[in-house]
């Protein structure tokens, strides 16, 4: 099962990281916060706007990669 993991990083600061089934890590936190409740807060958020999300090309135009964004 897909999961958000919290995590304490080298500086004491609290992350999280993604983890997808197969256990790969598919996002980890910009930031440390100092304390849990605002790491779940972030993870709240991420949750909540990640729905709605679009996708931003930001690549070249003449990018191969282009043409197959829109197919699925």
């Amino acid at each position: 099962m897909a999961k958000f993991k919290i995590y304490k990083d080298a500086n004491g600061d609290l992350r999280w990281r993604f983890q997808a089934n197969n256990g790969k890590i598919l996002a980890e936190s910009a930031e440390g916060y100092n304390n849990r409740a605002n790491c779940e807060h972030a993870i709240i958020l991420i949750k909540q706007q990640v729905a709605n999300a679009t996708i931003s090309d930001e690549l070249e135009s003449d990018s191969p990669t282009t043409a197959r964004q829109n197919t699925g």
